[in-house]
């Protein structure tokens, strides 16, 4: 009687362990991106680096959010004393801060009357 507790322990235990082992040899697992495979867009190619900025045209846009304005005042006066001859066009974001407005028609604006540009962002 003493013995009985001991042994039907180590018997579950074994039961338990060959039947585990059995277990495991029969489970097989497949990993799946959850990504998916989708193509990469096309590259668009950037303007070359502008040379200088003397007598060039450039636009200080801001997102509108607070201290953006204050960090572009202080871009343009640096500008403007490093290179006298260069026109600054302050063109802050349409929308303030908003991240959803229609950007393929702003850029494309800035792009046509600016040589280069800097943004600025607050907060």
């Amino acid at each position: 009687m003493r013995y009985r507790i001991p042994v039907l322990l180590g018997a579950l235990l074994a039961v338990l362990t060959c039947g585990a082992d059995f277990a495991l040899a029969q489970v097989r697992l497949a990993v799946l991106n959850p990504r998916g495979e989708v193509d990469r867009p096309p590259a668009k190619g950037l303007r070359p680096r502008l040379t200088s900025l003397e007598g060039k045209r450039i636009a200080l846009l801001e997102n509108g959010k607070a201290g953006a304005r204050e960090f572009m005042d202080a871009l343009e006066g640096v500008l403007k004393q490093r290179y006298p001859t260069i026109t600054v066009l302050r063109m802050p974001k349409p929308e303030g801060s908003r991240f959803a407005f229609d950007a393929k028609t702003w850029y494309p604006e800035v792009a046509k009357l600016a040589d280069g540009f800097a943004y600025g962002m607050g907060d």
